[in-house]
């Protein structure tokens, strides 16, 4: 949907300016200046409005003049307010909030391990440092997230490569805290199987590119797709045998223009094979940091990107139909992955609801920032409160909501029209 947004600020005589209220409230809470941000046109932020002796509005939309830098309640917003809200009439604003972003997580994706034995052309991974998060930094994380209730080992590496992997879930199992991963699904060797079905992960979701052997190892480097199906099958039948109910066992994947029809296949393959769960499928990234690291000869699959995207997105109900939907297994479970959001009238935007960190402890708007946008944002060295509270973070977060994209966001599906 095209966003469409008033223009530029015109007659301040006879809009209300709200400055005062504003920056009495939050004088952090900015919309990026156009030369950082991908969105320089948007003219309009939302807020929740206090009316003086009267109620509060929600999802008013407020003017931002970007070269007086002050706020304005319009003629336009005003009528529509006291439309909607008659005792707001007439009384000025005395009061805003515009903290409408999810501000809760009790969820966190923290990246185990950079290291991995598949070489995906695709992996921005196999271009990052290759590490290992320490037992040490990941006990700082549970200390300083004392309110987090599922426990993501999710990045751009194979978790179960990490030696400490199953000493880390253990740590998160006596605390009460459920671990989900996400796996290329290689290392289901008798001894990871049982420990996975021991400390009881509860999810565990295989990414499968084709369900053609030859096809699956051209994008996923070193990947054999028979010993993934066999490993699959090894886990499904060792955990229902001995009687444990987890983990699930889940289904993801990247399609490209060759095989973008496939998902029906690969859909059939899996749950012949053991799998349960449908989570997601998604094209070739477009992202512009992840655009740099792909083969020269692959660039030919940018422009198809959304193509194939709209080939997924059809095909995604039969995968809902076939296996259960992740957000079903998410409801069934009570894991908190879609609470119920506000979203600005009419607008891309972008409001993740649980924290995603670098195995370096640095938290990052979401799992395609590698480069932390400050050094203040560190798990590992200030508890969760600290970091979503920082001013920085809180004006990323209003930004993002609102739909106001910084640069580094260049390429994701949300900033796109």
């Amino acid at each position: 949907m095209k966003n469409e947004f008033p223009a530029a600020h015109a007659d301040s005589s006879t809009d209300e300016n709200i400055t005062a209220a504003w920056q009495a409230a939050h004088p952090h809470l900015m919309p990026y200046r156009d030369t950082d941000s991908t969105s320089g046109k948007i003219s309009s932020v939302f807020a929740r409005l206090h009316f003086a002796s009267g109620p509060w509005v929600d999802m008013a939309e407020v003017h931002f003049d970007r070269a007086a830098q002050q706020f304005f309640l319009t003629q336009e917003s005003r009528r529509k307010i006291e439309m909607e809200t008659p005792a707001t009439k007439g009384l000025p604003v005395d009061a805003v909030d515009a903290r409408l972003w999810f501000q809760q997580p009790t969820i966190i994706n923290i990246e185990p391990t950079t290291r991995c034995n598949f070489s995906c052309w695709y992996c921005i991974g196999r271009h990052m440092v290759q590490d290992d998060i320490t037992l040490e930094n990941f006990g700082k994380m549970l200390d300083n997230f004392p309110s987090v209730k599922v426990i993501a080992l999710v990045g751009e590496g194979e978790p179960l490569l990490h030696k400490d992997f199953f000493t880390m879930a253990g740590m998160a199992k006596d605390r009460g805290i459920r671990v989900m991963i996400i796996s290329n699904g290689s290392a289901f060797s008798q001894s990871v199987i049982r420990q996975l079905c021991e400390t009881e992960i509860a999810y565990v979701s295989i990414s499968i590119d084709s369900h053609v052997p030859e096809t699956f190892a051209e994008s996923r480097l070193e990947g054999n797709l028979d010993k993934v199906w066999q490993g699959i099958r090894r886990l499904r039948e060792y955990r229902d045998t001995n009687g444990f109910k987890f983990p699930k066992i889940a289904l993801k994947g990247t399609l490209f223009e060759a095989t973008q029809d496939q998902l029906p296949a690969i859909v059939d393959a899996a749950k012949a094979n053991g799998v349960e769960i449908f989570e997601s499928f998604q094209a070739l990234n477009p992202k512009e940091s992840y655009v740099r690291i792909y083969p020269a000869g692959q660039a030919r699959e940018l422009p198809v990107a959304s193509t194939v995207q709209q080939a997924i997105n059809r095909d995604s109900l039969y995968g809902r139909t076939q296996l259960q939907a992740f957000q079903d297994f998410c409801t069934e479970e009570n894991l908190d992955f879609f609470p119920t959001l506000q979203s600005p009238p009419s607008r891309r935007n972008c409001s993740e609801t649980w924290i995603y960190s670098l195995l370096s402890g640095d938290v990052t708007p979401c799992c395609q920032i590698k480069t932390p946008p400050s050094q203040n944002w560190n798990i590992f060295e200030r508890s969760l409160d600290e970091v979503i509270s920082d001013p920085d973070y809180e004006n990323m977060r209003f930004n993002l909501w609102n739909g106001i994209f910084p640069r580094y966001c260049e390429g994701c599906w949300k900033t796109r029209p």
